[in-house]
């Protein structure tokens, strides 16, 4: 009996070690993949203008420093709309990244982070966040409803155009950047390519489809 239980822990014992390996197998061979993958660009909602639409346009806005502030319409350089909430913790997350970004590109790029909020929750905002001169920052609660954002924080990236030419989730300034990248090379994200073969496939009439 005793022969038995130390053959059965032995074995017990060995098919952990074999299921640990192998867990330590995968989780490398994860992480390869992630590294050849890069970070995920940003998830777009289906909702709202479509990329290569023209952006809803505001004029006549004002910001926290009293600045007259557009949104959308023909301008002389690209323009970030990042949607924001006074008491959204990842948007604060968001602001050191948001503030290097604007002073960077500050000849190609405007900023201006769409907030919506009491007048109280945006004063404690904007004296915890110290936002000064280095981007926009404006009450704009229905510049959010003409774009359609039911969460943030979101971005929206607009050509000189006016043109929407990228928008997301931005949980992280890796999803900004893939914003931008889009912007800078003219191609629309991964999501936004599936979603335009899905509709293309849909519209097809289902003889081509047989065909295919």
């Amino acid at each position: 009996m005793t022969l038995f239980l130390l053959i059965a822990v032995v074995v017990l014992a060995l098919a952990v070690a074999f299921l640990f390996l192998m867990n330590l197998a995968l989780a490398r061979e994860i992480g390869r993949v992630q590294v050849r993958l890069g970070p995920l660009g940003a998830r777009m909602m289906d909702n709202g203008p479509r990329v290569a639409e023209a952006g809803p346009a505001f004029a006549g806005l004002t910001d926290h420093l009293g600045r007259s502030v557009s949104v959308a319409g023909h301008r002389d350089r690209a323009q970030l709309l990042m949607f924001t909430g006074p008491k959204c913790s990842t948007c604060k997350s968001l602001l050191p990244g948001l503030k290097a970004l604007a002073k960077a590109e500050r000849k190609e790029l405007e900023v201006v982070l769409i907030s919506d909020g009491t007048p109280e929750e945006h004063e404690a905002f904007l004296a915890a966040a110290g936002i000064r001169d280095e981007f926009s920052y404006v009450d704009a609660r229905d510049v959010g409803i003409a774009y359609q954002v039911g969460t943030t924080p979101y971005g929206v990236v607009l050509d000189e155009h006016g043109k929407i030419r990228a928008k997301g989730l931005c949980n992280q300034m890796a999803h900004v950047e893939s914003l931008l990248n889009a912007l800078e090379t003219g191609t629309p994200s991964l999501q936004h390519l599936h979603e335009h073969a899905k509709a293309r496939a849909a519209a097809a009439p289902a003889s081509e489809l047989i065909a295919r």
